[in-house]
């Protein structure tokens, strides 16, 4: 899924009902795709590994034509993140496609919440972070124009690795 959390002077700050910052159920997409809270067009639903390897299974089912690498890796196996990752390093269109509105649909939302609270970075962990230089990009991008004009914020790859301490 895609979480998040919030650090306010130095401290981890939990909100009235201690959900802050599920910035995965905010909708960036209100006609997108049913997502697994109820609601459409969620980041969860756009931008998560499992989600995005499902929404490429579709495309290549209805577009036999398109996806020739992303086909070959996985064979027999099952769409994966990872494998969407590996295709899309290796120029593949339909894995590129999926990966590049997955990371626009995070950088639509990261920027939204930076509008609320103005972070000075936002720190990202997780198997699609690894997706590449072009998933960054794409997030960064996106969220950057998405800020109030005269906002500044990093978007930063994790340091201390996908599991938070």
């Amino acid at each position: 899924g895609v979480g998040g959390g919030w650090i306010l002077n130095g401290a981890v700050w939990r909100g009235a009902d201690g959900l802050a910052g599920e910035i995965g159920h905010t909708v960036v997409d209100p006609a997108g795709a049913l997502c697994g809270c109820g609601k459409r067009g969620c980041v969860e639903r756009l931008a998560a590994g499992p989600f995005m390897a499902g929404d490429a299974a579709v495309m290549l089912a209805a577009e036999p034509g398109r996806g020739a690498i992303l086909r070959r890796l996985a064979g027999q196996q099952p769409l994966s993140g990872q494998l969407l990752s590996e295709a899309a390093a290796q120029g593949d269109d339909v894995a590129r496609e999926i990966l590049q509105r997955g990371a626009a649909a995070l950088g639509l939302g990261i920027g939204n919440a930076a509008n609320l609270m103005n972070p000075q970075r936002v720190v990202l962990g997780g198997g699609v972070t690894k997706a590449g230089e072009l998933w960054w990009e794409t997030v960064r991008q996106v969220a950057q124009a998405t800020l109030v004009a005269g906002m500044r914020l990093a978007v930063v790859p994790a340091g201390l690795g996908d599991d938070a301490p």
